[in-house]
């Protein structure tokens, strides 16, 4: 599936009093273990209904531009390290991961800023003008010419500001309901969810077409590309700002994350001082001291911890699903993105599929599957859900790993040491026959070129060429691992010349073509301009692809879109521009040859196209890529909605800030496995990277089903704010089935 989506899980400090009603209402069978008086009182906080605070609708707002603005500048980051700032795909995802890295650990910053020092509405407000400034910082950077130092710090600054966001914005919008509103405050999260699917649907739909359809400064338009999401972030800043006077701002309620660390310390230490005392307690967190943790605190932490022990296989979950914005995506640019009536699809686009999918899949999940599910007792338990998740991730990277094999397979091999490869292009109109040293023969119909051939390096090439004209004989040196192509020609019309340029034999990235313009002498002194044919207005040196009359060699190659394009000439600069009365067109993933030449010496020839292909268009439809997106897209509605879902019922009611940080941080630990594999370099193709981390999350799988059979489940209910109106129990139950009702939680990402 794809990186793109759904952070909203991220974002759920507060959903702790709607997730425990709703575990309350699917236990009704057991609720002779809750007092009649409380029961009551659930109940009656359930079916009020109250009007929605106005603040609310400033914070989905806010979360609105945020989503859009981190999605946007997301989906075309791993393009623009690898083709903007020219480092490697291997290099370019382990800077994208350490990105993703980033934001997931600075929650924990941003949960303790708020929690302990300033509170949520303080930390929003700062750690967004630091977004925000870390959005125009990459915005002004991307202009030419590339450097990476600017981008470095606008990638900091983000990551920070994302971070300090994530565990604050949910919880301050459920902030802002009271007490008697749990209900507005459960449909709060479903529009909070919505908001950010729909804000990283439209921004990764968007932004590709930004970065590809406009140009800026003769290229790519990355700065435009980082700057509407700047602009978005700057937008969510400012409607967060005007709702300052509506918002219940909560005091900080203290640094519970670091009073927590504090206890496992303190438990720790004091067992290693009595490892030989004869006094054993029930567990080796009650060494903590007394004096500064109370029996009830220690007994949190250690449910807490058993939680949190579910969670060291769940990373390397996060290894594989993130992917999506990296690997799969480089994985998309060698794939060809037209899809007929559908239009074409840029590689960066691809993403997008993820929250189309997940709006998709949601209430499909919810009305039908989990139900069917509960009535068959089948998948009707969090662990096993989550384990059904890890085993669909699983089967997306053998997906994944069968579709680059068909991928590697559609490519050239490479030269080996001592091999150079040659093509050879008439542009003459006549035919043509090319008699090599090492006894090759090339016969080549006019305008065309013969085929690719691979031959021993060597200085001192003959090369004997027959045509219309007189007898050429020539010697030329071919390098070793080098590729060249041979132009036969005539500039005057009496003698052939033959000349030597470099060839590209690999398919362009990005969704790309590329192209060379050889003119054979039918237009002299004229500068050349493509243009596509749909056009309209006038036609001038801006209008398309310029080739100056410097250029009309074979070299230099210009990237070029898919699309059916018009070549227009202009002899002097106060002339009109010339129509070439045929159109040409431009397939996705190819290199192209335009020969211009004429088709004879006399008066009355005209000027001949021929667009001649050195390496043809990608094969493989980027649709293949759409089962495997689906595949892993379901496996995360399954692990990620569940899993929070499954954590927050779990954990003791003032243990959820602890539980989202420690969430959000099997992310960042999954990033940093992809950061190292990709760093270490140990494949060498990247099938069998594929395939190592469907193993890798194979060997977790088992892991995480081993332990999920020894899971004692917990049922905790009650309220952590200090109201009395429900009790706070935790019932441990063996057997019980815990279905999730409220399964529809917004999610990790």
């Amino acid at each position: 599936m794809m990186t793109v989506m759904s952070e909203s899980e991220d974002d759920l400090n507060a959903e702790e009093d709607s997730s425990l009603i709703q575990g309350a209402n699917s236990r009704e069978g057991n609720n002779d273990k809750i007092s009649g008086k409380a029961w009551g009182r659930v109940k009656n906080i359930v079916t009020r209904s109250q009007k929605y605070p106005k603040s609310v609708f400033f914070i989905l707002g806010t979360e609105f531009c945020e989503r859009f603005s981190y999605y946007g500048m997301r989906a075309v980051l791993i393009l623009y390290l690898t083709n903007w700032l020219g480092f490697s795909e291997d290099v370019g995802t382990a800077i994208f991961h350490s990105f993703v890295m980033l934001c997931y650990f600075s929650p924990i910053i941003g949960a303790i800023l708020a929690d302990g020092y300033i509170g949520r509405y303080k930390t929003i407000l700062y750690v967004s003008l630091l977004y925000a400034a870390g959005n125009l910082v990459m915005a002004i950077t991307a202009v030419p010419p590339p450097e990476w130092y600017g981008p470095a710090l606008g990638l900091i600054l983000i990551g920070l500001g994302t971070g300090g966001i994530k565990p604050n914005v949910s919880s301050f919008g459920a902030d802002q309901f009271r007490a008697d509103q749990e209900k507005e405050r459960y449909t709060f999260f479903s529009a909070f969810y919505f908001a950010i699917n729909l804000g990283s649907m439209l921004s990764i739909i968007l932004t590709p077409i930004l970065r590809a359809d406009v140009k800026c400064y003769g290229n790519e338009c990355y700065p435009l590309a980082f700057g509407i999401p700047a602009a978005l972030m700057v937008i969510a800043t400012i409607i967060f700002v005007a709702g300052g006077s509506l918002y219940k701002k909560m005091p900080p309620s203290g640094n519970l994350i670091g009073r927590v660390f504090k206890c496992i310390w303190s438990g720790f230490c004091g067992r290693l001082k009595n490892c030989r005392s004869s006094d054993t307690k029930e567990h080796w967190l009650y060494y903590a001291d007394s004096s500064k943790f109370e029996p009830e605190f220690i007994k949190e932490v250690q449910i807490l911890l058993k939680v949190l022990f579910m969670f060291v296989p769940t990373p390397i979950f996060w290894t594989l699903s993130d992917q999506q914005g990296s690997r799969w995506t480089l994985q998309a640019e060698k794939l060809n993105g037209d899809l007929g009536a559908l239009g074409t699809v840029k590689p960066d686009q691809m993403s997008a599929i993820n929250p189309l999918m997940i709006l998709v899949l949601i209430p499909i999940f919810e009305k039908f599957i989990y139900p069917w599910c509960e009535r068959c007792k089948f998948l009707h338990r969090p662990l096993q859900r989550m384990s059904a998740g890890m085993i669909l991730t699983v089967i997306s990277f053998i997906m994944a790993g069968v579709l680059q094999m068909k991928i590697e397979d559609s490519l050239e091999p490479p030269l080996k040491e001592m091999e150079s490869g040659i093509s050879f292009y008439n542009t003459l109109h006549c035919e043509i026959n090319i008699k090599t040293g090492d006894g090759l023969n090339f016969k080549i119909a006019p305008y065309q070129k013969s085929i690719y051939t691979v031959i021993t390096a060597q200085e001192n090439y003959v090369l004997n060429v027959t045509s219309c004209f007189p007898l050429l004989s020539k010697k030329v040196t071919l390098k070793p691992l080098e590729v060249n192509r041979m132009f036969v020609w005539s500039k005057d019309g009496k003698d052939v010349m033959l000349i030597k340029r470099q060839d590209l034999r690999s398919h362009p990235l990005e969704g790309k073509s590329k192209l060379s313009i050889f003119n054979g002498g039918a237009l002299q002194n004229t500068q050349i301009v493509v243009v596509y044919n749909s056009h309209k207005g006038t036609i001038s040196n801006q209008s398309g692809i310029l080739f100056p009359s410097s250029e009309q060699k074979g070299e230099p190659f210009h990237p070029i879109y898919p699309g059916q394009y018009n070549l227009y000439w202009q002899e002097s600069h106060d002339q009109n521009w010339t129509k070439h009365n045929s159109s040409f067109s431009i397939g996705q993933g190819a290199v192209y040859n335009l020969v211009i030449a004429r088709n004879g010496t006399g008066v009355g020839s005209r000027t001949v196209l021929s667009l001649l292909t050195s390496v043809e268009v990608n094969t493989i439809s980027m649709a293949w890529l759409i089962p495997q997106y689906f595949v892993v897209t379901v496996g995360e509605v399954l692990f990620s909605i569940t899993g929070l879902a499954f954590a927050y019922s779990q954990a003791p009611i003032t243990m959820k800030s602890v539980v989202q940080a420690a969430w959000l941080m099997t992310s960042a630990v999954g990033s940093l496995v992809v950061v190292v594999v990709a760093q270490s370099h140990f494949f060498t193709s990247q099938v069998l990277e594929f395939m190592f981390f469907a193993v890798l999350l194979t060997v977790a799988t088992i892991m995480f089903m081993a332990m999920s059979c020894c899971y004692t489940y917990y049922y905790t209910s009650g309220h952590g704010n200090g109201f009395d109106d429900i009790e706070e129990l935790i019932i441990e139950e063996k057997n019980e089935d815990i279905p999730l009702k409220h399964s529809n939680h917004p999610k990790h990402k």
